[in-house]
């Protein structure tokens, strides 16, 4: 840091100016002339509309391959209700969600308002404060009323006006990063909110299958009950399976239900909008999925909170270089003063106003200047930490639900539903009974709402590590898994 009267040294160019002014054009031209000479630095400051959210597109566009309009103005409200009655014109899929979200969520148009905020802020970092003009007037007159004129200006205004810039451009800087970070937010929850709904109406399908099965088994049980076949007990346990799955019925309505509003909310729809369509069935699960090699250094690459820490880290480190002077010049001020007394002749000269450092040397400015310092430091640490065990945890977390959705689909479901037909012709063939055959159905099913179940957490696993990444993942690669063979495992003999 320089040292105060160097600091102060540029100010004499000032002075000069004042004084010159003054003299050349007389006492009113030269007023004039100074709050001339002070404003000359700010210029003429205007904040610019929607500050900052060309780059805010841009990084959202290369991560998520999706747009967003800051709905500001009639037009770009025309072009967002035009976008969003073409997306629901179909059935929805989950990119097509995401782009509604990003067009019409609410909260999502009060963080663009708040970018405005900030660069209003940057812009008034880079204005000096309106000099002060002070007039006294003295009575009686002897033989005219004597008079005193000045203008200040605020000290630390002129010494700490590129500091004071870079602060808030720094500050503006995280502002962006966080607002691109609530974006990324938002379309991975609206992904893992489709994927439910996705799974809901598949497994509320599935469920009423079930129904229908427990209430045949029921009617045939009834009948073979007043033939007086079986016993009430064996009634009432297909009576009990029947009320059960109404109970899962009626609760896996109420869930669908439930989670629909959740991505209704999230894509910031009402009214007729909130009819919207989606797409019946879950995608596929996808051949290969990334390694785990170089996913850790890529979301650290990635990481919109790690930019927008360092971005205030900058912040500061340029405020812990200004903490000092401006603990003891805090309310420092530079102008110039004109005295008309009668008795005396009359005076102009410059006017300086310095706190005495008696009681505060600016030792808890410095201090705590530091200590964010170093406090923001710690953070970029802390989140690079927590960042990476985030990227392995979510990494294990898409490989088990790859590993089940896998499972369920190639082993289990083809064996549940080949132990069906082999039950439907064994009870053609009067083998088995209508008991085995409705428990059979049954389990199929099972399997088939285990396999939708699976298949979903797959693909909110999937969306939850590409949030963690900060972006689309790389292209996958095979043989990371280990899928259970569908032969069966050799004979061995038990004795």
């Amino acid at each position: 840091m320089r040292r105060i009267p160097d600091l102060i040294n540029p100010s004499a160019a000032l002075f000069r100016a004042m004084t010159c002014k003054i003299r050349r054009y007389g006492l009113k031209g030269g007023l004039a002339a100074i709050a001339a000479i002070s404003l000359l630095p700010a210029g003429c400051a205007t904040v610019p509309p929607q500050p900052g959210f060309h780059s805010l597109a841009n990084t959202v566009s290369r991560r998520t391959g999706r747009r967003i309009i800051w709905n500001d103005n009639e037009k770009a409200d025309r072009q967002i209700r035009v976008a969003i009655a073409g997306l629901l014109s179909h059935n929805l899929s989950p990119d097509a969600a995401v782009q509604i979200a990003l067009l019409k969520n609410p909260a999502l148009q009060a963080d663009y308002e708040r970018l405005g905020i900030s660069e209003a802020n940057l812009v008034q970092a880079g204005l000096l404060r309106n000099p002060v003009f002070s007039f006294d007037l003295r009575f009686p007159a002897r033989p005219y009323h004597g008079w005193d004129a000045s203008i200040d200006q605020t000290f630390l205004d002129l010494l700490f006006l590129n500091v004071r810039k870079g602060i808030a451009r720094a500050k503006f800087a995280a502002r962006k990063a966080e607002v691109a970070a609530n974006v990324l937010n938002l379309a991975a929850s609206v992904k893992t909110a489709f994927y439910k709904v996705q799974s809901d109406e598949q497994l509320l399908h599935l469920d009423k299958k079930i129904r229908m099965a427990a209430h045949d088994g029921l009617r045939f049980a009834r009948h073979l009950r007043q033939a007086g076949n079986i016993a009430q007990l064996l009634y009432d346990e297909q009576l009990a399976l029947y009320q059960q799955s109404r109970l899962t019925y009626a609760n896996a309505e109420a869930q669908m239900l439930e989670d629909r509003e959740v991505l209704t909310a999230l894509m910031g729809l009402w009214g007729t909008h909130a009819a919207w369509r989606i797409q019946p069935h879950l995608p596929p699960v996808p051949g290969t999925d990334p390694r785990l090699t170089g996913l850790e250094s890529l979301a650290i690459r990635q990481s919109l909170a790690i930019r927008a820490a360092r971005s205030r880290l900058l912040a500061a480190v340029r405020t812990l270089k200004m903490a000092g002077a401006a603990g003891v010049l805090s309310g420092a001020t530079v102008g110039l003063n004109y005295v008309r007394d009668p008795d005396v002749a009359s005076t102009l000269g410059p006017a300086i106003s310095i706190p005495l450092p008696l009681f505060n040397q600016g030792q808890p400015a410095i201090a705590r200047a530091r200590a964010k310092f170093l406090a923001d430091c710690r953070k970029i640490d802390a989140i690079a930490v927590n960042l990476r065990a985030a990227v392995r945890r979510r990494w294990v977390s898409l490989i088990a639900a790859r590993h089940a959705a896998v499972f369920y689909r190639r082993i289990l479901l083809p064996l549940r539903k080949r132990i069906f037909k082999e039950t439907q012709l064994a009870y053609n063939g009067m083998y088995a009974g209508p008991y085995p055959l409705l428990l059979a159905r049954q389990r199929e099913i099972r399997a088939m709402r285990k396999a939708v179940q699976t298949a979903g957490d797959y693909w909110i696993a999937r969306a939850a590590l590409e949030n963690t990444i900060g972006g689309m993942l790389p292209a996958g690669q095979a043989g990371h898994i280990a899928i259970p063979s569908r032969k069966p495992a050799g004979k061995t003999n038990h004795k």
